[in-house]
């Protein structure tokens, strides 16, 4: 085969593959733009601080949950740790 048929090959595979691969990424790179405009946008930042506040919320009665299971579960320790006077004594 011909040396310069073989460059007007790989020339045209490459060109090719660059414009397919600039038709299949332009789409992509188009949302990803819209993304991050929106996150940059006051609007984005507002809905962000709500979900880190309702978030920070949430942790903070989970916390309190397990504070109190923790005290519940103390008492119960230290009520089945008792000795039983009561029952001796029947």
């Amino acid at each position: 085969m011909d040396p310069e048929m073989i460059a007007v090959m790989v020339f045209f595979l490459v060109a090719l593959g660059m414009v397919g691969g600039f038709v299949l990424l332009f789409p992509i790179a188009r949302t990803l733009g819209r993304f991050l405009d929106y996150r940059m946008s006051e609007k984005g930042r507002i809905q962000e601080r709500e979900e880190r506040e309702l978030m920070l919320r949430a942790m903070e009665a989970l916390r309190d949950d397990v504070a109190r299971l923790a005290e519940r579960q103390e008492f119960t320790e230290r009520l089945l740790e008792r000795p039983r006077d009561d029952a001796e004594k029947r």
